[in-house]
């Protein structure tokens, strides 16, 4: 049976990019819930790897963080 994408190391990876980023920024958990119209557990869950980000999810809070359209490429990219 494959392994759920959460326990995957590069899941992971992306994850500690992501929380990375928001942190570089001075935005808390709280805020950047706020600016997508969320619970802040939503995204305490997800940068805790208890609730896994769907495509869509990654996008709204790489956006929700000013990433523009390019960064977001390259963020994708890295993934690769």
């Amino acid at each position: 049976m494959k392994k759920k994408t959460i326990f995957d190391p590069k899941y992971k990876k992306m994850i500690e990019s992501l929380k990375s980023i928001r942190m570089k920024q001075g935005i808390s958990q709280r805020d950047l819930a706020n600016k997508l119209g969320m619970a802040h557990s939503y995204i305490g869950r997800a940068e805790t790897c208890e609730r896994r980000l769907d495509i869509m999810d990654l996008i709204a809070i790489l956006r929700a963080l000013n990433l523009t359209d390019s960064e977001i490429m390259k963020f994708l990219q890295k993934l690769l």
